[in-house]
């Protein structure tokens, strides 16, 4: 995962849902004849003043936000004017230069300004899958695997997150979003969810070595080979089976499934062989981390290469997983923001928090 720069504001996360909820409820349509009516009330004005020829030449900009742009007296002449209206144009209501956020000609937002209503974003929420492994048959060493588990800092994950995610809010705050400042553009100014937020709402390691695995950045043959290599020593299993499962799931991923059936047997199961208990924490943690922070779209594969940060279980809450997590969710959001994405992902907890 690639390291980002953070924003950090003063509002919580709390109040951002009641402005996201207030405004899921208002019409998109009404909101833009308001303002398209606002805009053709301004051009008349423009161009009755223009019509008076007594009267010296004022043109104002159909948007309110252009204001002080005049062709007397600030060395504009018409065409100047107009040209800057052309380049406005394709953004109503929106960004008054193009130069500034390059990729607002494909935002949800114009999209919405043009009529072109996209629906409900369907959210992609894997948190209750969490309740589907047992901690407390999964392993003889009952009280030595809840001790790695809480040591990890990662154990609050499992009673905070939200089983099922509010779609229409969801899709609010994804018309809302801006991927290149990674903020919330609201109608009195920007916000976001900051690192504070994460703090108060999950209690994960905030500060610490940066959740990342370089070495795995791009699929190559050599990544997949080390990939294979390192399942099979932190989760205690031969090399062939990691690769059988590797070869079914495709990439440098598992399916959870695997992970379940081989760790989390099934309570009155005959002649179990049960792994090292720190083997059976990192499949869990694993496990975890693919419901939670770091879910993907599929809902039923996660990335082995996160093992690396679980190699050294003492090291496990050394790491910044809260930064992580909202790393991944402002990369999330800022896809969902594409108008013909239908679907998002990520920890949607932060948005509804």
């Amino acid at each position: 995962m690639p390291s980002c720069h953070w924003v950090y504001l003063q509002q919580q996360s709390k109040v951002l849902a009641l402005l996201a909820t207030r405004y899921s409820n208002i019409d998109t349509r009404r909101r833009k004849d308001l303002v398209v009516a606002r805009g053709e009330d301004e051009a008349h004005a423009s161009e009755s003043s223009s019509s008076d020829s007594s009267a010296p030449t004022n043109t104002t900009s159909t948007n309110r936000n252009v204001g002080g742009s005049t062709s007397g007296g600030g060395g504009h002449n018409e065409g100047e004017s107009q040209g800057h209206l052309e380049k406005c144009a394709p953004f109503p209501g929106g960004p008054l230069d193009g130069s500034l956020l390059k990729i607002f000609k494909d935002h949800v937002a114009l999209a919405i300004w043009s009529n072109e209503e996209r629906p409900i974003l369907q959210c992609i929420n894997h948190e209750a899958q969490i309740q589907e492994w047992d901690l407390q048959s999964c392993h003889p060493d009952t009280e030595g695997l809840q001790r790695i588990i809480q040591r990890s800092g990662l154990n609050t994950l499992i009673d905070c997150s939200y089983r099922e995610a509010n779609k229409e809010v969801i899709s609010a705050f994804a018309e809302r979003w801006q991927p290149e400042t990674n903020t919330f553009h609201l109608p009195f100014g920007e916000m976001s969810i900051s690192l504070e937020d994460v703090s108060i709402l999950l209690k994960i390691p905030m500060t610490g070595k940066v959740v990342a695995v370089e070495n795995f950045a791009r699929y190559t043959e050599e990544s997949r080979s080390d990939a294979i290599k390192l399942g099979s020593k932190l989760l205690g299993v031969s090399i062939e089976d990691v690769e059988e499962e590797v070869n079914i799931s495709k990439g440098l991923t598992v399916r959870k499934c695997w992970l379940k059936s081989r760790w989390c047997p099934k309570a009155g199961s005959r002649n179990i062989t049960y792994p090292s208990v720190e083997c059976t924490a990192r499949a869990y943690l694993l496990y975890l981390l693919s419901c939670t922070p770091f879910a993907d779209k599929s809902g039923s594969r996660v990335y082995i290469t996160l093992l690396k940060l679980l190699e050294d279980l003492d090291d496990v809450g050394k790491y910044a997983w809260g930064a992580g997590a909202l790393a991944y969710l402002y990369r999330h959001l800022g896809s969902a923001t594409r108008v013909q994405v239908s679907q998002i992902n990520g920890y949607l907890t932060l948005l509804e928090g």
